[in-house]
């Protein structure tokens, strides 16, 4: 990290972080994680696959932040998803039948 951005880290080292920036920062470790998952780290192993005819595809990081772009976008679109599953269950619950409940 460079001198200005170490300065301002010390000075204020319980910031709070928006929800758009820890979501973005979550999704491209996560994406960072997928690859490395993905990939071969051995160079021997590589090498083995090279010899045997693996189609290994290389990995750029447009494809790191693609992945992390989809995941971002999940993770925006998970509170939709639960609020819409709300909106059904309490839509439900309305229109029930008050005489279609078992008794207590």
């Amino acid at each position: 990290m460079t001198q200005p951005l170490r300065d301002v880290a010390d000075s204020m080292p319980h910031a709070p972080v928006g929800p758009a920036h820890g979501i973005a920062a979550i999704a491209l470790s996560m994406a960072m994680k997928y690859h490395d998952i993905n990939t071969v780290q051995d160079g021997v192993l590589y090498q083995q696959y090279k010899l045997e005819g693996h189609n290994l595809t290389p990995l750029h990081i447009d494809m790191v932040f693609e992945t992390a772009i989809k995941i971002e976008q999940h993770l925006l679109g998970a509170s939709d998803r639960i609020a819409g599953m709300l909106v059904e269950v309490i839509r439900d619950v309305i229109n029930e039948d008050p005489t279609d409940q078992p008794p207590a």
